[in-house]
């Protein structure tokens, strides 16, 4: 499939039902399932941006690896994105804001095409909205000097269907530890929030040949 069929092809699918929460169970721990399911009055407003582009003759998506802090998601890899603000006037408003800081791809160049299920990440008490977007020039990426460790691309077709979902256990900030589902990417572990986005994602794509 070429990258403007694919972009078609989501423009029409994202606007039907989604997996939803069936993809998201399957990338978390069975200890924590209702952990995610608990949506408290106060949660945060944010969003995140799944990315698509080509380069080197195959469809890409980006992550961004967040540094070490002394906080709920360092060192984690992720999708750019971050908290709503009110200048934002809507949250593709943020996710385009926050790609834009984050990976320096200026928001002009991108086309938002439909959005994925919203997800609660309770560690950071967020209620994130996922959009699915793309851009025909991704230009040069540029990190965050403050939020961003490293940057990283993958191919799209890493993410369709099971075949690179891992289990290995995981310790939280907690101090719990629990065998969780996990993307294997370029040697880093994506897991949590993010795993589950792409998961769904996954799920919208399969049946398309990358």
């Amino acid at each position: 499939m070429t990258f403007d069929h694919l972009i078609s092809y989501l423009q029409e699918r994202l606007q039907q039902a989604l997996p939803g929460r069936q993809a998201h169970n399957l990338m978390i721990s069975s200890v924590r399932l209702n952990e995610f399911y608990s949506i408290p009055e106060d949660a945060k407003k944010s969003s995140v941006l799944v990315l698509l582009y080509e380069k080197d003759a195959s469809i890409k998506t980006v992550f961004i690896l967040r540094p070490q802090y002394d906080g709920v998601h360092s060192n984690q890899v992720s999708f750019p994105g971050g908290g709503f603000k009110k200048s934002d006037i809507s949250l593709e408003k943020t996710a385009l804001r926050e790609t834009q800081e984050e990976i320096g791809v200026d928001s002009a160049r991108i086309q938002i095409i439909g959005g994925l299920s919203e997800l609660y990440i309770p560690p950071s008490n967020f209620l994130v909205k996922p959009f699915v977007g793309y851009t025909k020039d991704i230009g040069f990426l540029t990190p965050d000097v403050h939020e961003v460790e490293r940057i990283v691309e993958a191919d799209l077709k890493n993410f369709i269907g099971s075949h690179n979902i891992k289990m290995r256990k995981i310790k939280v900030r907690s101090g719990l530890e629990f065998d969780t589902p996990y993307y294997d990417v370029s040697s880093l572990i994506i897991w949590g929030a993010t795993a589950m986005i792409l998961r769904e994602f996954g799920e919208v794509c399969i049946g398309i040949e990358l």
